[in-house]
């Protein structure tokens, strides 16, 4: 079956990142979930309270990469991350 007969299961994958530090990691997360099998639905990548992250996050992924890019609508925090994350998320988490 090809990729496109077979979409994979209708899952939303939620990242929650916060520093530029973790630049790679942030990288590696996002083709770690790329190169599945049975590839997301969807993949967001949720900002907590950094501008600059998101800013090059949202010129790194602008470019027809199957990730969503969003800001952290609540506090600070994990938690409130994975919040939006879930709130903005079109499939299962």
């Amino acid at each position: 079956m090809t990729a496109d007969a077979n979409p994979g299961p209708g899952v939303s994958v939620v990242i929650c990142v916060y520093t530029e530090e973790r630049w790679r990691d942030i990288g590696d997360a996002v083709a770690s979930v790329l190169a599945q099998s049975r590839p997301a639905r969807e993949m967001l990548l949720v900002v907590d309270h950094n501008p600059a992250l998101l800013a090059r996050l949202r010129e790194r992924y602008a470019a027809g990469a199957p990730v969503r890019v969003l800001a952290n609508a609540g506090p600070r925090g994990l938690s409130a991350g994975r919040n939006t994350g879930i709130v903005a998320a079109r499939g299962d988490v």
